[in-house]
């Protein structure tokens, strides 16, 4: 009941906001068991992943189960200088990092393991390359690797680790991408972290003006009750929501947003009264 009366509020409230120009997603801030994009989970374990104790233990991301394969589709308009940077310990099996326009044409990073590996303009640009050996500057076994693919002046370049891997990508540097997808996490993939740099949320500045809603909504005696948007949660102080028999009540409530643009869901656990 509740969930269904805050909703309309936390769309409306949202059509206002702007997104900031940088997209950061860090699963060491975020707990156990909490979800983003399309079947990926937040777990916690040990460096080792062979050990079943350890006295430090760390969050990553990964598929919520063995039969099912994780992808995260980050919205927003890319072009310019920018940069798409992971973290992660990628186990075999493929794994891609796309850039796409609104024809799913764009520039593309697929990692097949450390054996092979393949950067790709597919429609824009030209240049790139492909291997059969081992990328620059990767770190085997269980360890953590930095993958960045960076653009500047309409020049892309892989880099692991800070290291340039392979041949750059050239491009019409007035190219915009909608949005950047990475695809075929598996359950014993660890994804640390996924930032993207000079990203702009689409439509999130628009010059039309939010819906106002019908009713206006109850005072608090708090003038804290701006909205905040951080690392993919949305946390609105203030939702007045009424009841069927007139009475008011203002929450404080927070939602994680889902990989597919502006649609979040809400964190149940979040919600108290103000």
């Amino acid at each position: 009941m509740l969930k269904k009366a805050i909703f309309p509020s936390c769309l409306i409230a949202l059509s206002s906001v702007c997104l900031a120009e940088d997209y950061y997603l860090d699963a060491t801030t975020m707990g156990v068991g909490a979800t983003a994009g399309e079947n990926l989970v937040v777990k916690e374990g040990c460096l080792d992943p062979n050990e079943s104790s350890c006295s430090d233990k760390f969050k990553w991301l990964s598929s919520v189960s063995p039969v099912k394969i994780g992808n995260l589709q980050i919205i927003g308009q890319v072009s310019g200088d920018f940069e798409i940077v992971l973290t992660a310990d990628f186990a075999d099996g493929p794994k891609s990092i796309y850039l796409l326009n609104t024809d799913n044409k764009g520039i593309s990073l697929k990692l097949f393991g450390v054996k092979k590996w393949e950067f790709q303009p597919n429609g824009i640009g030209k240049g790139g390359d492909w291997h059969y050996n081992n990328i620059s500057g990767w770190n085997g076994g269980n360890n953590f690797n930095e993958i960045k693919i960076s653009a500047q002046n309409g020049v892309a370049n892989v880099y692991t680790n800070g290291q340039v891997a392979g041949e750059p990508i050239n491009f019409d540097s007035g190219v915009i991408f909608e949005r950047v997808a990475i695809e075929g996490i598996i359950s014993k993939d660890r994804l640390i972290d996924v930032k993207v740099r000079g990203i702009q949320g689409a439509g999130s500045c628009s010059a039309t003006p939010a819906p106002t809603p019908s009713t206006p909504t109850t005072p608090t005696s708090s003038g804290d009750c701006m909205a905040n948007y951080l690392n993919g949660q949305l946390h609105v102080p203030c939702v007045a929501v009424s009841d069927p028999f007139g009475t008011t009540t203002v929450y404080d409530i927070k939602l994680q947003q889902q990989s597919s643009g502006f649609t979040f869901d809400l964190d149940m656990n979040s919600v108290k009264p103000r």
